[in-house]
């Protein structure tokens, strides 16, 4: 790969406009961009075509967007127009993300790039630009995945807010409010002076940012060697313990979770350890973190310097207690739903983790254009035939070819993985098919495990060894008494022979079977297997005219086979809500 040396200034020219009133903001005209993004609509517009802006003032200073056709941009931003034509936009995007603009950047009270700054920039990219537009291709998907991710995460937060609504808004509106202090058997708060003690290990530290709305935040806690002293042992948080910040942005809330270890709390948090027998912690916690216990939070703080609860307030919080199971079962989607959670943030973590490879590897000239591996049609053992006409289906040849290069990708993606093996590979297939609308012939009946067609399976398995392009490892093992088979699959010097027929097959579905592949990579078998299971009994459900709705589809997913009976309905409901997180479901 060639790179050349280019300045910004040669092949842009950077442009401010001024400040817009806010009376020309108008709800149907083109989009306006500032210190943040978009920040409302124009009435007029200054581009037809797309550029990049950069924020040039402020705490966001540095950051960019790609605007949209016909936008404008205020004097917090700055527009830059790529007027040569042998530089790949969104490879320009990257380039200046990956530099950054930290050199650039003066000001210590007010942060600004200037156009000066900005014609100091040099930039390497390379001479041809179909390998800009492979590394900016590459770049764009890893970011739509963790943008993809983000949503998901966003998603499930929202959903444990509605299932809340939906099982105790009716009766907390129209049951009468008790006194919080009826359910508290022990009420503290954190201390001072712990900053002396912090350290890179040891016990978990928990300040105001580790309560959120209803579920703690691990992701900042600071970690300290606690003293041996009574008041690290009063400030001492236990499991189920019900957290409240009691100063700054008082009223979130929290619960301690099973197993979180030694851990204890500053001055601004409260204590709370509830009599479990009438009321279930994580209940209490997202009752306060809803609006009306929230509010009610707040018409305690009577402080107008500085915000604060005492112990008074707290205890004369109202409350209302459901029947106990009914708080129990929430609880149990809240823990269920917070491991789905947890997995998609270390899958978030991977994925950012991969960005920043990649845009390191891209800009170092590693990331070169692949190669195009020609396949002999002699080598295959199933002969490929010309693609059908468009409109017309598939030749029963046809569509096995079809089957076994989308196969191939998804062992060839998946085969280094623990989890992956038969039966991940089948209900990756199946939801493949579905979701991108294939017909690709396939005979899935109700097994088990999910849907499930055994005899594409073998035959797959048998392509795979006679041409060599996977080599497959069988391995036994005991459970419950009963020998099992694993099956396993290992790379070759020919995996790669599929790639050209995949491309050429599924040209259209590509985005959406890298988009299934990548959720269920790093998830347990059991979660492919549920979602799959969802998604059979659902077409069912529609080709019968059945209403969709939760309780339906539970009863479909046990009606599928008897041994469904091992998943608990929270378990399905949050194979459910993952679908309709990701968008993986019938039309």
């Amino acid at each position: 790969m060639k790179w050349r040396k280019v300045k910004l200034v040669d092949i842009s020219e950077p442009r401010q406009w001024k400040n817009l009133p806010i009376s020309e903001l108008t709800e149907d005209g083109y989009l306006v961009y500032g210190a943040n993004g978009i920040i409302g609509k124009y009435k007029e517009y200054n581009h037809k075509l797309p550029t990049i802006a950069i924020t040039c003032r402020g705490a966001t200073c540095g950051t960019m967007n790609i605007t949209e056709p016909k936008s404008y941009i205020t004097s917090n931003a700055m527009a830059v127009d790529n007027v040569d034509k042998a530089i790949d936009q969104k490879f320009l995007f990257y380039a200046l993300k990956n530099r950054g603009f930290k050199d650039i950047i003066t000001g210590a009270a007010q942060p600004q790039i200037t156009r000066e700054g900005l014609s100091k920039i040099e930039l390497s990219v390379p001479e041809n630009i179909n390998e800009q537009q492979h590394i900016a291709n590459i770049l764009t998907q890893a970011e739509t995945l963790i943008t993809q991710r983000k949503q998901s995460i966003a998603l499930l937060d929202e959903y444990l807010k509605s299932t809340f609504l939906e099982m105790f808004g009716d009766l907390i509106e129209k049951s009468d409010k008790e006194k919080f202090e009826n359910y508290i058997d022990f009420l503290t708060s954190g201390s001072r002076g712990w900053a002396k003690y912090y350290s890179k290990t040891g016990d978990k530290f928990l300040r105001i940012q580790n309560v959120g709305k209803g579920v703690l935040n691990n992701e900042e806690v600071q970690f300290i060697n606690a003293p041996n002293t009574q008041e690290a042992i009063r400030t001492k948080v236990k499991e189920g313990d019900l957290l409240i910040t009691i100063t700054a942005d008082l009223g979130r809330t929290a619960v301690i979770p099973n197993n979180f270890g030694n851990a204890f709390i500053n001055q601004h948090i409260a204590l709370i350890r509830v009599n479990t027998k009438y009321i279930n912690p994580t209940y209490a916690a997202f009752f306060y973190a809803m609006p009306f216990g929230y509010n009610a939070i707040q018409k305690k703080n009577k402080s107008a310097v500085k915000s604060g609860l005492t112990f008074n307030d707290i205890k004369s919080f109202p409350i209302v207690t459901p029947n106990l199971s009914l708080q129990n079962q929430f609880a149990q989607i809240v823990s269920t739903t917070e491991g789905l959670k947890a997995q998609y943030k270390t899958s978030l973590q991977e994925l950012q983790n991969l960005y920043a490879s990649l845009s390191q590897k891209a800009f170092k000239g590693e990331l070169v254009l692949p190669k195009v591996y020609a396949m002999d049609e002699s080598e295959l053992s199933v002969a490929a035939e010309p693609e059908a006409e468009y409109g017309k289906s598939l030749t029963k040849r046809q569509a096995f070819l079809h089957k076994l290069m989308l196969a191939s990708h998804i062992v060839y993606q998946l085969c280094e993985e623990k989890t992956f093996g038969h039966t991940k590979l089948m209900k990756l297939l199946y939801l493949c098919e579905q979701a991108s609308g294939m017909a690709l012939q396939t005979n899935f009946k109700k097994f088990a495990a999910g849907p499930f067609d055994g005899k594409m399976l073998t035959l797959l398995d048998l392509e795979f060894q006679k041409n060599k392009w996977f080599e497959i490892v069988k391995t036994k093992f005991n459970v419950g008494g009963r020998e099992r088979e694993a099956t396993s699959y290992l790379k070759t010097d020919k995996s790669l022979l599929y790639q050209t027929h995949f491309n050429k097959y599924f040209s259209t579905e590509v985005a959406t079977i890298n988009k299934l592949i990548e959720l269920f990579r790093n998830t347990k078998t059991e979660n492919a297997e549920i979602v799959a299971t969802i998604y059979f009994a659902w077409k069912e459900m529609q080709e019968r005219q059945t209403i969709i709705n939760e309780s339906n589809l539970v009863i479909g997913f046990y009606q599928f086979h008897p041994e469904k009976k091992k998943f608990s309905k929270v378990q399905i409901l949050a194979g459910y809500n993952f679908m309709l997180a990701n968008q993986i479901h019938p039309l």
